[in-house]
């Protein structure tokens, strides 16, 4: 046995002549296809995702004499800036089924409806009356000039932008969150506070008749 280790010693080393295995020459592997290198697994194709469009109603911009009313319904972004020109303070605006749109409504006008839209813009001068929002999601509301009252029903997500003649703008607001009010003060700069969602209830039953009191919740304190 000497012999033979000193014949091998003599050869260089024992290993020298060895073939080093891979991983494709691992039998063992469950991936092992024979040949030089595996078969490669292809990766399965992902289909691009459709593009979601919630619009509702039947697409137009155009004034009805019947109600005087302009009928702004199922608009897009890809309509760009759809334009609204009030010439008379009897007309109001509908706005409906709208997804991801930007509306322009210049004039003064007697009232604005915003009804069943999301991700939409809008951009008024004056409304005389109040300004709606119901069913709607993810809205922005800019008043450049003025309205007496905004109101905001069944909403979730809603930016109000205020001009400095608008300050005194009341919200009425039912069933709705997330909800923001954005004004600028006298430097300028836009300031901005949330309306508050959760208020404390407390039975009075010291007076003539039962009554309950409704204060803001302390969550909203700081």
């Amino acid at each position: 046995i000497g012999a033979l280790g000193d014949a091998l010693r003599a050869k260089g080393n024992a290993t020298s002549g060895l073939k080093t295995v891979t991983k494709d020459m691992q039998t063992w592997r469950a991936d092992y296809k024979g040949g030089d290198k595996p078969a490669p697994v292809a990766k399965p194709k992902v289909a691009p995702r459709a593009k979601v469009i919630k619009t509702k109603g039947t697409k137009q911009c155009e004034f009805k004499r019947q109600g005087m009313r302009w009928c702004v319904e199922a608009q897009t972004k890809d309509d760009g800036v759809v334009e609204v020109a009030v010439t008379d303070t009897k007309h109001s605006v509908n706005v409906y089924g709208c997804f991801e749109a930007t509306i322009n409504i210049t004039g003064k006008c007697k009232s604005v409806s915003v009804d069943a839209c999301e991700r939409v813009k809008i951009l008024l001068d004056t409304s005389i009356s109040a300004i709606e929002l119901v069913n709607c999601k993810r809205m922005q509301i800019q008043i450049r000039e003025t309205a007496p009252t905004v109101s905001i029903d069944k909403t979730d997500g809603c930016l109000v932008y205020l001009s400095r003649e608008c300050l005194d703008c009341q919200f009425v607001c039912a069933k709705s969150s997330e909800m923001n009010v954005s004004w600028p003060d006298e430097a300028g700069d836009f300031q901005e506070i949330c309306i508050p969602e959760q208020f404390q209830h407390k039975l009075i039953l010291d007076g003539d008749s039962p009554a309950i009191s409704a204060d803001v919740s302390d969550l909203y304190a700081h």
